[in-house]
């Protein structure tokens, strides 16, 4: 089984560095470029299964990715960005400004400190393995399932899948529109491909979650 893991296209959010969890932000024209891109290239590969987490800026990516591959996307809420709670909204400098001691906890313990009012990043690796159950349980060996999700959320099923601890999340990047692909085979879930974006030549910028 091959599952290709797409982060959504670039929101306004991205650009200005801000937190955006759950919230439906949608894509900028470059991010819904970055997903007719994403579509594209897909599209050569084919696929047996289309899901999304419901986030407005996903279900926008995978509406562009489905018309090219022939498949209606199907919500999975269990692939949503972390709940950030009160981190919403804000840049990172505004954040250590306005909660210097809830950030300073956030240093300390990456992992399982419990962003204000969300979720910590291993309840979100929790949630983010249920939806990797339901796909597998869902297909066959030999299908190709696509599933367009979150940076965070998809570096957090990474950090399992090769055995990294938790915290070292942020050492991996994902650019928007890029692909990530685990393969299922004798030996469980590999890593085969990490943050693919040659479609994506001049269109990507690092950003914010």
């Amino acid at each position: 089984m091959r599952l290709i893991l797409v982060r959504h296209g670039e929101t306004p959010w991205n650009v200005t560095l801000q937190y955006q969890g759950q919230v439906n932000v949608p894509l900028n024209d470059r991010g819904r470029a970055q997903a007719r891109h994403t579509a594209e290239r897909l599209a050569r590969l084919g696929a047996d299964a289309l899901y999304t987490s419901d986030t407005a800026r996903a279900a926008e990516t995978a509406a562009i990715i489905g018309s090219a591959l022939g498949r209606t996307p199907a919500p999975m809420p269990e692939l949503r960005e972390i709940d950030v709670g009160q981190w919403e909204g804000l840049t990172p400098e505004q954040l250590y400004r306005r909660f210097p001691d809830h950030m300073a906890e956030y240093e300390r313990d990456p992992a399982r400190t419990v962003r204000l009012g969300g979720e910590s990043y291993a309840q979100l690796q929790a949630r983010a393995l249920v939806a990797l159950g339901r796909i597998y349980d869902a297909h066959q060996p030999g299908d190709v399932i696509v599933a367009v999700s979150h940076g965070g959320t998809i570096r957090a099923l990474l950090c399992h899948v090769i055995g990294l601890e938790l915290a070292n999340f942020g050492k991996m990047w994902l650019d928007n529109g890029s692909l990530t692909e685990i393969r299922y085979g004798s030996h469980g879930w590999r890593l085969v491909r990490l943050n693919d974006a040659a479609h994506l030549e001049g269109m990507v910028a690092e950003g914010g979650e």
